[in-house]
């Protein structure tokens, strides 16, 4: 097969995919429902649940990153606004507590860390 031939049969399956992945992503992408009586989110919002849970992750990340925190028994979640909650047991007691504050209050994008973590 001569590659003018190839790159001509190339052409419609390149269209033909790309035709799938338009009607696949456009039936619903970024729509999602909080509740049953809730209509659509809007590209806002979605963008905004999705910016939140970027910070949250990344200040799980953060933690499980510096081994002095002790992040096993941590959780992480996100209240919106940058306000971030950490709850669950640090393994490193009380420096390990003080320091998944001050680390979590540097991750970019965080404006309050509220603190839930039980120190034995």
């Amino acid at each position: 097969m001569t590659r003018i031939t190839s790159r001509l049969l190339a052409l419609p399956l390149l269209a033909a995919g790309t035709a799938l992945l338009v009607g696949c992503a456009g039936g619903g992408y970024g729509y999602g429902y909080d509740s049953p009586r809730e209509g659509p989110m809007s590209n806002r919002e979605a963008a905004r649940q999705a910016q939140e849970q970027n910070i949250q992750d990344r200040v799980m990340a953060a933690l499980r990153a510096d081994p002095r925190v002790g992040a096993q028994g941590l959780t992480v979640h996100s209240q919106g606004d940058g306000v971030i909650v950490i709850g669950g047991t640090p393994a490193n007691g009380v420096a390990g507590r003080d320091l998944a504050l001050r680390i979590a209050q540097g991750v970019w994008g965080v404006r309050h860390v509220v603190n839930n973590m039980v120190v034995n």
